[in-house]
């Protein structure tokens, strides 16, 4: 089942495309009340970085380490980068809290 917001998809799919024209629009979506996404390409244009955003209790090491709820939106959205030929990383790691908001990083490798 596919939690992720048309919106959010639509928002990844205009991502990818723009890359295969060499401007790729970031990335700025909700995918949930307590969940965004923001994805923006790097200068090398070989990479870019995505980071999800969470406002939660606790902060665990790994965004997937927050449920399996929540895994699924940032599963949702993997896959439809791997459908535009978008390597997403292993994990998204946590880096900061800015005033209860949780961010989660990673580096996805651009085709």
């Amino acid at each position: 089942m596919n939690h992720v917001p048309n919106e959010a998809l639509a928002a990844v799919d205009a991502f990818g495309e723009g890359h295969l024209r060499g401007d790729p629009p970031a990335v700025r979506e909700r995918l949930r009340s307590d969940l965004r996404v923001r994805i923006t390409a790097n200068a090398d244009g070989r990479t870019a970085r995505c980071w999800f955003e969470t406002e939660h209790t606790r902060a665990p090491p790994t965004l997937r380490n927050r449920g399996s709820f929540l895994a699924t939106y940032v599963d949702g959205v993997d896959e439809r980068l791997r459908e535009w030929g978008i390597d997403p990383p292993e994990t998204y790691e946590y880096r900061e809290t800015v005033e209860g908001t949780h961010r989660y990083e990673g580096t996805l490798s651009l085709p």
